[in-house]
């Protein structure tokens, strides 16, 4: 049941990586409309965080009333120091607002940062891990970008997909995100 939403209507909220702010690329969710023939609407904000970006969930579904918003905060939250505990207390509130709202969440995991950001790789995973475990007692739809992002073998990230700091996707890595939305 939408209630007041619109079926044909998608929310990308999100950081840097959904806004597509550090690549000189297309966007996932703007490659994202094109494959779903849906309107997606791209809320990310570079920088931004979940845990100062809870508020921020309700008034996006007043502004858009989508079906399905896909979420994908808790990096910088990494990034910043902060505990992990705050970013999953923020993703567990803006799926809870979601739900309230007859919005469908679907969450996302990180691709694990290399290079310049590979200091962050430990925290990242312990992220993605907490991730998973709130979509599977949410019991909603989490799309794995950790995996996504992996060689054929599974064993490391495949660099090919990000821009040169080692954490936001170029080219193909935002085309391997849309599709794995899709």
């Amino acid at each position: 049941n939408p209630g007041n939403n619109d079926l044909n209507v998608v929310v990308a909220f999100g950081d840097s990586i959904t806004q597509g702010s550090q690549c000189s690329c297309v966007p996932y969710p703007s490659r994202l409309a094109g494959l779903i023939g849906k309107t997606v609407y791209n809320t990310g904000i570079g920088g931004s965080d979940a845990s100062d970006n809870v508020g921020r969930t309700q008034s996006v579904i007043n502004s858009y009333h989508p079906a399905f918003m896909i979420i994908l905060y808790g990096v910088n939250d990494v990034i910043q120091g902060r505990d992990t505990g705050d970013a999953v207390s923020a993703l567990n509130q803006m799926v809870s607002i979601c739900k309230a709202n007859n919005v469908v969440p679907v969450l996302m995991t990180y691709p694990i940062p290399i290079s310049g950001h590979a200091l962050f790789a430990g925290g990242t995973i312990a992220l993605n891990a907490n991730i998973r475990s709130i979509a599977d007692t949410q019991g909603i739809e989490c799309v794995d970008l950790e995996a996504e992002f992996m060689n054929a073998d599974g064993t490391v990230t495949d660099s090919a997909l990000y821009e040169s700091d080692g954490l936001h996707p170029n080219d193909a890595g935002t085309e391997v995100i849309a599709v794995s939305v899709a």
